[in-house]
């Protein structure tokens, strides 16, 4: 059965975290902290029950899968239960019940092996498994809610438009308007202009990502650069930012209105 998008998430979550905890120097530490304070201790009777090259390997067998498979349990639940539960406490009271379950099949299953058919009690051994299921669930919860959010990646700015690479280096700026000049059309920018051999439907199409508009059989212009709407001889007209006013035709009348350049 193919894995959904919705549970691969959670499930690569899950084998990261088994991953980093195999690789980790505190995680390693850690669990061979525990495996030695609780071989030498010989809780919940192991100390009359195992001789200690016995408890130190009881342990190290249940400590290393319990705490990989409980992580990775709690770390699945939490990523599905995100943007669905969001109460902190609803959160922890599942993944808790969760996490249990693969803590309590180890401790259950070596626990059999080890006492050498000897009746258990296995709501026993789930209690211990969910009370220290609860604390790491307590843990990684409140660690993951009260985490800062991951900074912002700067945005990747937007290529020049392709028209300015046909102007000199000093005169390419914010292209700002297109203007046609007998067989060429007349670039411009907030840095200068300069002529280039084209039509200006040619043009046009090399100002994205520019957004901009034709307003006039002879005229572009860039949507940003226009400062306000004004008249010309009694005619609609827009005066841009570098003081030039473009006329705007009545042909182009409809779109420069909606596009809102006009009211």
């Amino acid at each position: 059965m193919k894995i959904d998008d919705v549970n691969r998430a959670p499930l690569h979550l899950a084998l990261r975290e088994i991953r980093h905890a195999l690789s980790s120097p505190r995680a390693l530490t850690g669990m061979a902290a525990a495996v030695i304070v609780l071989g030498v201790s010989g809780p919940f009777d192991t100390l009359t029950q195992l001789d200690m090259p016995r408890r130190l390997l009881y342990w190290l067998v249940i400590v290393v899968l319990s705490y990989l498979g409980s992580i990775a349990v709690v770390q699945m639940v939490l990523a599905m239960l995100r943007g669905r539960v969001t109460g902190l406490a609803p959160r922890i009271a599942v993944a808790t019940l969760a996490s249990s379950v693969p803590s309590w099949l180890v401790v259950y299953g070596v626990t059999l092996v080890a006492a050498g058919g000897e009746r258990i009690d296995p709501l026993k051994l789930w209690f211990y498994c969910l009370i220290v299921g609860l604390a790491m669930v307590a843990l990684s919860a409140v660690s993951a809610h009260t985490a800062p959010a991951p900074a912002a990646l700067p945005e990747t700015p937007a290529a020049p438009p392709p028209i300015l690479q046909r102007l000199p280096l000093p005169q390419r700026g914010q292209l700002l308007h297109l203007a046609v000049s007998d067989h060429y059309v007349d670039v411009v920018t907030d840095k200068g202009h300069g002529l280039v051999l084209m039509r200006l439907g040619d043009a046009m199409s090399e100002t994205i990502p520019v957004s901009g508009l034709q307003v006039h059989r002879s005229h572009w212009v860039a949507l940003e650069a226009v400062r306000r709407t004004t008249r010309q001889s009694g005619k609609p007209a827009l005066e841009l930012v570098n003081g030039t006013v473009v006329p705007v035709s009545r042909s182009f009348a409809a779109a420069a209105r909606q596009a809102g350049l006009l009211g």
